[in-house]
């Protein structure tokens, strides 16, 4: 083997050596965000379905005075069953209270259902910290989802 050709070996060996870790970092970040925006979907799937609960009130049956507890109450209760039904660190979102309320908009009233999950505090995924550079991938604190109908 000539001397040029073993020189030439070894800036192979030296690029992949400076190569490989940010090869591993973008799989690894594509990863994370694939985790993270398919948990932010089933989120939001999850508000969306219990937005559209308001569809199936019968309005026939109630009085107009009982229409927005009546809507308020099935989209709680739907909104209750499916967060309970997404995977374990979602599944601890507190939807107690006022994930589904009524609010009127010019004259409109609409349903509004939201979740918010503190990934900061709970996070679903670890990320690598490098001190003071800070973690890698860089991710939100919190993830949200919101949904609104007209009923």
């Amino acid at each position: 083997m000539c001397a040029s050709a073993w020189r030439q070996r070894g800036a192979v060996a030296l690029e992949f050596l400076m190569l490989f870790p940010f090869i591993v970092a973008m799989l690894y970040a594509a990863a994370i965000y694939g985790i993270v925006f398919f948990s932010q979907y089933r989120m939001q799937n999850a508000v969306d379905r219990a937005v559209s609960t308001a569809l199936y009130v019968d309005r026939s049956a109630l009085q107009a005075s009982q229409l927005q507890a009546a809507v308020e109450s099935k989209a709680n209760a739907t909104l209750a069953i499916l967060v309970a039904a997404l995977p374990a660190p979602l599944a601890s979102i507190d939807t107690q209270g006022t994930a589904c309320a009524v609010e009127s908009s010019e004259g409109v009233e609409l349903l509004r259902c939201g979740l918010t999950y503190n990934y900061k505090a709970n996070p679903i995924v670890p990320v690598m910290s490098f001190g003071m550079l800070g973690t890698f991938p860089p991710l939100p604190d919190t993830l949200q989802a919101e949904a609104r109908t007209a009923f």
